[in-house]
């Protein structure tokens, strides 16, 4: 039954198709041939006094008189209101993937750039981009991709990029306290010591003071 009525919509979008603009009729006029026009298209194609009809060539020796076409114009409504529940009814594919990538956003959630719905396990720095366990796979079992940094999920990646160089910032300056990439350690930090990321990210766990249980109330004699 869906089918049918998309065809017949299909079908009916035809016959309300403005031949000039290819678009269903805005204020719809007929001609004395009996062909409909957007008015709007058929003023344009008549600026150079060539009173013809668009679509069977018959000419008029001066500009006809425009009749809007009432009874077409309560159908082209119809129709486009029609569509537009149709098409709202049932999203597309790239409105789902939107829709999942808006929820996420509002859990602060990374998804996965391969599949867009999972959330993602790991970012690759290397490939710049993130992937839920199923995608890690070939990270975790082929050794062509062992050399890759992976990283807790990371949503915006540009962070992790060089602003001057454009290149990945994978090595952390200890003297400047800021990432750099490889052309920042072989120009301007090239006498710093640098460790990577991850190193440094572990250095400041060990040195964070251990949280103290907060110490309850005394309780008032």
């Amino acid at each position: 039954m869906a089918e049918e009525a998309d065809f017949s919509l299909c079908a009916l979008e035809e016959e309300l198709t403005c031949c000039i603009c290819l678009s269903p009729f805005d204020c719809p006029v007929t001609i004395p041939c009996g062909h409909n026009f957007c008015q709007d298209c058929l003023l344009a194609t008549w600026e150079d006094a060539n009173f013809s009809c668009p679509q069977c060539r018959t000419s008029f020796p001066s500009r006809p008189e425009l009749q809007k076409n009432t009874v077409l114009s309560s159908v082209v409504e119809a129709f486009k209101l029609k569509s537009s529940k149709n098409s709202s009814a049932i999203p597309t594919e790239q409105e789902s993937k939107a829709e999942e990538q808006s929820k996420a956003e509002e859990k602060h959630v990374v998804l996965c750039d391969t599949c867009m719905e999972a959330e993602a396990s790991r970012t690759c720095l290397t490939c710049m981009a993130s992937y839920c366990e199923e995608h890690l796979r070939p990270h975790r079992e082929n050794p062509t991709f062992r050399v890759h940094q992976l990283i807790d999920p990371v949503g915006d990646l540009s962070e992790h990029i060089c602003s001057e160089h454009h290149k990945l910032m994978e090595h952390f300056c200890t003297e400047h306290g800021r990432l750099i990439c490889s052309s920042c350690l072989q120009q301007v930090h090239k006498s710093c010591s640098f460790s990577s990321p991850e190193e440094q990210r572990g250095l400041k766990e060990v040195s964070l003071p251990p949280q103290l249980p907060s110490a309850s109330p005394k309780s008032s004699v």
